[in-house]
């Protein structure tokens, strides 16, 4: 015979209620993945194993004796074809790049900062609902608020990319009125789209960050 007690009842919900947080994470976001280039058409690459879902970016990376270099973005359209969709993945602009931009060899990293995310939601309680459901620790959405404010901007596909670019972001999680989307501003993708119910009434335009409370 044994006995179950109150602490022991506690713990297990607790246990349960960490590993669906963190099935849910990773169900909504892909795993970072590794493969290399084993030929090259142009522009397009294949790929020695795919990487995760097409429209997923993947930084190529080179190594030379003086060490690794970002050479530029692809993304992956089918099973193990991708093509350049950046060749300045630094944002060096005069900078010389290292030529040629894609070889045979080269390292692929697919889903490169997807550990970094910006949650765009409505309104405090949906940002704070999408982090406590998913297990997601957003970046703060301030940060890209000020930059838009900065830079005059909307939200726009340009203006996602130059950000994530500069500041190093590898995702956006956008909650809408009952969806919610995984964005990559890299390949300016949607990746995956599923069902949520926001909740509150009072929203911020365009999404909810502090400077306007």
């Amino acid at each position: 015979m044994f006995f179950i007690t109150k602490g022991t009842i506690m713990r297990a919900i607790i246990t349960l209620l960490i590993l669906a947080a963190v099935t849910l994470s990773a169900a909504l976001i892909p795993s970072k993945s590794y493969t290399t280039i084993t030929a090259v058409n142009g522009n397009r690459v294949t790929l020695q194993n795919p990487i995760g879902i097409n429209g997923e970016s993947a930084l190529v990376v080179r190594t030379l004796a003086s060490g690794e270099f970002a050479t530029a973005y692809i993304m992956q359209t089918s099973d193990n074809k991708a093509y350049l969709i950046d060749n300045d993945p630094v944002d060096g602009g005069h900078l010389a790049n290292i030529k040629p931009t894609l070889k045979v060899g080269d390292r692929v990293i697919g889903g490169f900062l997807y550990d970094k995310v910006i949650i765009l939601a409505p309104n405090r309680e949906t940002f704070n609902k999408v982090q406590a459901n998913y297990g997601i620790n957003s970046i703060d959405p301030d940060t890209f608020a000020a930059y838009l404010k900065a830079n005059n901007q909307s939200p726009s596909r340009s203006a996602y990319k130059k950000f994530a670019k500069m500041v190093g972001v590898g995702l956006f999680i956008i909650a809408k009125s009952n969806t919610i989307e995984v964005y990559d501003p890299i390949s300016q993708k949607t990746l995956s789209k599923s069902s949520f119910n926001r909740v509150g009434t009072k929203d911020t335009k365009p999404f909810y960050n502090t400077f306007s409370e």
